[in-house]
């Protein structure tokens, strides 16, 4: 096999057979046994790949210096795509935060600190199920006391209200309704956990009043305060009393509070007009603490109910019930009733809640069901109005005189006018004997009598071969034979369909689209028959025409076809034919039908 030692190709020799053949020995193994050599006959080889090596490292080293050149050349506007990208990058994380939590942007207001359906962010990223809660605070009531049992989740609300205030804050979206409103909060007061420091030689109490005093100097709605366990950490009766001075501290500076308390009597002896409202974490008798919160109202620490549900052993339990005094044995007792009724109030609400919400779902059904219905309604009326229209134009168009008369007795008075109605002159001029000299007397422009329709016309051109004249009435554009026009009179309604029988005016029904085929023709015949044809579709009020008129010799006859078309008040506009069903030989005509 060929390997390679110090950049030249050579081939593993036995130490023994080195002199078999001429060459160069670059290297050894270990053991001596076996020598690599480069064969003479490849030395010149091996020295151009050298070469070529080299080469190739000095074009290295010469693109780096040349692309080094560039960069430098280029650094402020690399500095600046660096911050662009960081910002990008920044955003971009907000935004997948953002939706990792269904968080929302909130409203900044100075008057109100109003958090709906909050949620604390890391416990929704572990995907636990947490309860929503919703606390509020006004400039009346800006302090809120939240008491409840041990291990109820007042701490935990507590970081919530502190964690949607600081994410707010930097830009973020919370972790809670749209609705929610916030200050802009420029500073945030904590003190939550064991704060002792043996540097500072700082015991627990001391540590959290170091807190209490720097939260006591905040002033102003943009201060916002967390305190967890005030002063519960030494003497309960004192305590309280620290305590309460501290609340009534934050209270007169202004500032938004949010305090945990176990203080029995920290919870009591509050005026109405006092900046303080009570809150409190809910705990049921038989599931233990739900985590709802409920603003307004106290809650108790319920400290041996929650050893037991941790799994205190009984007979301590019993004993510590037996230690209570009367007082607070029959305080207990009233508290399990009024444990109850919480709860059954609670589940009152939610009922009427939840039927609140049924209700509005099914309110919002029927009222979809109620739209389909009338749309369903109206789109069968107007198909039924579409349908008794098209038979009614059918009986028109294809009625007898003699079926007329039996069906509708008041015509038999216009029969006996009959003969009145045909002594009619039926044209102008008795000394008019063609088309010709019909169209001389009365050019286009002149206003005649058309039987046919019962209504006056308008000349509007010179009569075709067949003697056919066209006439312009309401938009319609007929062609009727010369002979049947009038002088301009009111006609009878009555008598419309009776004299249509003596009208060379041909109206043939069909159930398919028109198809008009002028393949053959010249263009002068050819737009002959397109015009008579289209006077017939205007008439039946056809939706649409087929016209084939092929290619011919260069395009002429569909331009022409086209071109009148485009003129033709018949026609609302045209389009070629899909080249599936013939292409551009064929063009098909939307009818106006006005």
């Amino acid at each position: 096999y060929v390997t390679n030692r110090e950049g030249r190709w050579v081939l593993p020799v036995k130490s023994g057979m080195r002199h078999q053949f001429e060459g160069l020995i670059h290297a050894a193994s270990q053991s001596k046994q076996t020598v690599f050599m480069e064969p003479r006959e490849i030395i010149p080889n091996n020295n151009r790949l050298r070469q070529i090596d080299v080469e190739i490292e000095d074009e290295i080293e010469h693109l780096l210096s040349q692309l080094s050149l560039f960069l430098h050349s280029q650094v402020d506007a690399l500095k600046l795509s660096q911050k662009r990208m960081l910002e990008c990058d920044v955003r971009f994380s907000e935004a997948r935060l953002a939706m990792q939590l269904d968080a929302q942007p909130i409203t900044f207001s100075n008057s109100e600190y109003r958090l709906e359906e909050l949620r604390h962010p890391m416990l929704v990223l572990n995907g636990e199920d947490v309860v929503p809660n919703t606390v509020t605070l006004t400039e009346e009531k800006r302090l809120l006391l939240i008491s409840g049992p041990n291990a109820g989740g007042k701490t935990v609300l507590l970081k919530s209200l502190g964690l949607a205030a600081q994410m707010a804050r930097c830009g973020l979206l919370v972790c809670a309704s749209a609705k929610s409103k916030l200050p802009f909060v420029r500073d945030i007061y904590v003190g939550v956990g064991d704060l002792q420091s043996v540097d500072a030689q700082l015991s627990t109490f001391a540590a959290h009043l170091e807190v209490l005093k720097k939260a006591s100097k905040a002033k102003g709605p943009d201060e916002l305060i967390l305190i967890d366990e005030i002063c519960g950490s030494t003497d309960p009766e004192e305590g309280s009393a620290l305590a309460r001075s501290f609340i009534e501290a934050f209270a007169r500076n202004g500032s938004f509070s949010i305090v945990t308390s176990h203080f029995g009597a920290l919870k009591k002896n509050w005026k109405e007009e006092d900046p303080v409202i009570n809150g409190c974490l809910e705990f049921s008798p038989d599931e233990g603490p739900t985590y709802h919160f409920i603003l307004g109202v106290p809650g108790q620490s319920l400290a041996i109910q929650t050893a037991e549900r941790i799994g205190v052993d009984p007979e301590i339990i019993q004993r510590a019930l037996e230690n209570l005094s009367p007082e607070a044995k029959a305080y207990q007792e009233s508290l399990k009733e009024v444990e109850a009724y919480k709860e059954e109030i609670v589940q009152l609400r939610r009922d009427l809640v939840e039927s609140k919400k049924h209700y509005n779902k099914e309110k919002s059904r029927y009222e979809v069901l109620i739209a389909q219905f009338e749309k369903e309604r109206q789109k069968r009326l107007e198909s039924a109005v579409k349908s008794a229209e098209k038979d009614i134009s059918e009986q028109i168009q294809h009625a007898k005189v003699d079926n007329v008369f039996r069906r509708h007795s008041e015509l038999e008075r216009i029969k006996q006018d009959l003969p009145n109605i045909v002594k009619s002159p039926t044209a102008p001029s008795t000394t008019v004997t063609s088309a010709e000299e019909f169209i001389q007397a009365h050019p286009a422009g002149t206003k005649v009598f058309v039987s046919a329709i019962g209504r006056d016309g308008v000349i509007q051109g010179s009569p075709n071969s067949k003697g056919e004249i066209p006439i312009l009435s309401n938009s319609m554009r007929l062609m009727v034979d010369w002979k049947s026009l009038k002088p301009p009179m009111q006609a009878r309604s009555a008598t419309k369909q009776i004299l249509r029988n003596h009208v060379n005016v041909t109206i043939s029904p069909t159930d398919q689209d028109r198809t008009i085929d002028l393949r053959g023709l010249n263009v002068e015949d050819a737009l002959e028959q397109l015009e008579s044809s289209l006077d017939q579709a205007a008439l039946q009020q056809e939706d649409r025409v087929k016209i084939i008129h092929g290619h011919g010799p260069n395009d002429t006859l569909k331009r022409s076809v086209r071109s009148y078309l485009s003129r033709s008040i018949y026609v609302n506009n045209w389009t070629a034919g899909r080249k599936e069903s013939g292409g551009d030989g064929i063009t098909w005509a939307e009818m106006s039908n006005h």
